[in-house]
């Protein structure tokens, strides 16, 4: 679904590079999405990175991004899991998806623990980005990471995105979910 949203959003300028710990199965996601399989550290040279792993250390370095980047990073959905370097969150400006369940179970959760971030190092919510209270990036050098924890909201707006966008691209096949009658 990752990847479907973000060609809905890109179109055919979406480059997808696909890197994974195992060369097996990001050779299996390049068969079923396609794309181009890379290192980790390519791959983090991209414009924008998504990463949804279930690590406990990190797997990505900070050196390995460059000025501008943006970072979703979703794999971080309990206590002790992180994903990114944390010069990442650190350096970088961090918006988060829900206060509480970031600071506890979220990307976040590891620096803050360690003594390396602290709550105010947090830029934002999604949610005050998207209402213009908080502005996102600052800079076109700024590094970005938006921590996603999950939440239902968040993926019944992009449900009715994605689906606004394939209508409008006469992809898909409207239904009614609740039959009218």
């Amino acid at each position: 679904m990752l990847i479907d949203s973000h060609r809905a959003v890109f179109g055919d300028s979406l480059e997808l590079l696909l890197a994974d710990t195992s060369e097996a199965a990001a050779k299996a996601l390049q068969a079923e999405k396609g794309g181009r399989v890379v290192s980790t550290q390519e791959a983090c040279g991209a414009d924008i990175v998504c990463t949804a792993t279930p690590a406990r250390v990190p797997v990505v370095k900070r050196e390995w991004f460059q000025p501008g980047a943006h970072i979703n990073a979703m794999g971080a959905d309990a206590p002790g899991k992180q994903e990114l370097d944390a010069r990442l969150l650190t350096e970088g400006r961090v918006f988060i998806d829900d206060t509480e369940q970031a600071l506890h179970s979220g990307e976040v959760n590891v620096p803050l623990h360690d003594g390396l971030l602290r709550p105010e190092q947090i830029a934002g919510t999604l949610g005050e980005v998207v209402s213009g209270k908080k502005p996102g990036r600052t800079s076109d050098a700024e590094i970005t990471v938006f921590d996603s924890t999950g939440l239902a909201l968040q993926d019944v707006a992009l449900a009715r995105a994605l689906y606004d966008t394939a209508l409008a691209r006469g992809l898909g096949q409207p239904f009614d979910i609740v039959e009218n009658g």
